[in-house]
């Protein structure tokens, strides 16, 4: 279901596009130059995700090529010549997903943004909130069209509803006339439960008043639209929203990476694992938490160079996450990193740690011929009011293996 069948009668233009289609949206790409071999490969496989179809080939008319590509029930993006107003209006009409007008290197970025657009929409859920949905089918259509899962809500009170049964819900669009409460009065509600950053907003109203934008927007909407709209402008500020709450969630999973293992870090640690622990605590459940220091690893810089220290703490944290995938695990800085489990059995977790502090001694670090590296491990499950106090905690059962000859594991237990 992930293929994109490409009907271009341009070798050239057909490679170029096809191969940047793969690159950067690593999927298969089945091309035609006719529409005879178009309507082939459709027969053979109509599961296309989405059809690519040049409107000027050698075997057929523009009113040709359209039938035969839209009776499959695939989204069309059409590929065009020239433009004009009657052009597009007699495309959308009849269901063409979006058309593009070829001949520039902007139009081909717009088909391949276009086409990751689609791709990442077919796990977005939005909803649609509208009084009645004599005006609205419009939209509802036009979302589900660009492969998004479309929820619907007829009031304030069912919107809500939605909302807390959908968490994974990323965008709204409202109508200002809704039953039980106004656009602007929902809009406040939401705004109580789900942020900006998690929820994008936009308002929808024919009423012509200048401030009822700055209504929407003033009282947490991101956006506002007036009907009616062009179907280019829904797609336009729909993916915009979409791709600024995907933008502020990479820049969250940034500052909450280290940047040289790309595991967690201190910050993710102490703002969000922190509400896991204090949540896990009052539900009775186990917390267990390690922190790992490799061995000697000043003389691996001295002797090796900082650039091999690097490469050494990157191989040991995709050994670490790799054998822990079920658990948080998180670098603490330098050659310090460690692991939370939440409700898991204590000594499973321990014998892990054990498993693991063995298989580490016996991997050859690769710095141009074979290293090998030890680490010291502590660990504990006993609960205290803060998680910074059970991370020092785990940290002075490390420097307790440390002084004990390092390559080893002390726990809790080992101290009572």
């Amino acid at each position: 279901m992930n293929k994109i069948l490409l009907i271009e009668d341009s070798p050239m233009f057909s490679r170029a596009l096809s191969s940047g289609i793969t690159q950067e949206l690593t999927t298969k790409v089945d091309c035609a130059y006719t529409l005879s071999e178009a309507s082939a490969l459709l027969a053979a496989n109509h599961e296309y995700f989405v059809i690519l179809a040049d409107l000027t080939l050698p075997d057929a008319t523009e009113s040709d090529i359209l039938d035969e590509v839209l009776q499959w029930h695939i989204p069309v993006i059409a590929m065009a010549t020239g433009f004009s107003e009657e052009k597009r209006d007699d495309l959308l009409d009849r269901g063409v997903l979006d058309y593009v007008i070829k001949g520039t290197k902007t139009s081909f970025h717009y088909v391949i943004n276009l086409l990751h657009r689609l791709f990442l929409n077919r796990f977005i859920s939005v909803l649609v909130v509208e009084d009645t949905f004599n005006s609205m089918p419009f939209v509802t259509r036009q979302l589900r069209h660009w492969q998004l899962i479309v929820h619907e809500a007829a009031t304030g009170a069912d919107a809500l509803a939605i909302l807390g049964k959908h968490p994974e819900i990323k965008l709204v669009l409202t109508d200002y006339h809704t039953q039980g409460m106004n656009g602007t009065d929902l809009i406040k509600s939401l705004r109580e439960k789900r942020s900006k950053e998690d929820l994008a907003i936009i308002g929808i109203s024919a009423i012509n008043e200048k401030s009822l934008a700055a209504r929407f927007i003033k009282y947490g909407a991101n956006d506002f639209l007036t009907k009616p709209f062009a179907p280019e402008e829904l797609l336009c500020r729909v993916n915009q929203n979409l791709e600024q709450l995907e933008l502020l969630t990479k820049l969250r999973e940034m500052t909450y990476r280290d940047y040289l293992t790309q595991l967690f870090n201190r910050r993710y640690l102490f703002e969000k694992v922190e509400k896991q622990f204090h949540a896990a605590k009052s539900a009775g459940q186990q917390v267990t938490l390690c922190v790992m220091d490799i061995d000697h690893f000043k003389r691996i810089n001295d002797a090796y160079g900082s650039h091999s220290g690097d490469t050494i703490l990157r191989t040991i944290a995709a050994l670490f996450a790799k054998h822990f995938p079920d658990f948080i695990t998180f670098r603490l800085g330098g050659e310090e990193f460690g692991l939370i489990a939440f409700n898991t059995s204590f000594e499973l977790t321990l014998n892990r740690i054990e498993q693991f502090r063995t298989s580490l001694k016996n991997t050859p670090m690769d710095l141009g011929h074979p290293v090998y590296v030890t680490a010291s491990f502590g660990i504990t499950d006993e609960l205290t009011d803060k998680l910074d106090d059970m991370v020092q905690a785990a940290d002075r059962l490390l420097y307790l293996a440390k002084q004990q000859g390092r390559d080893q594991v002390c726990s809790n237990t080992d101290t009572d």
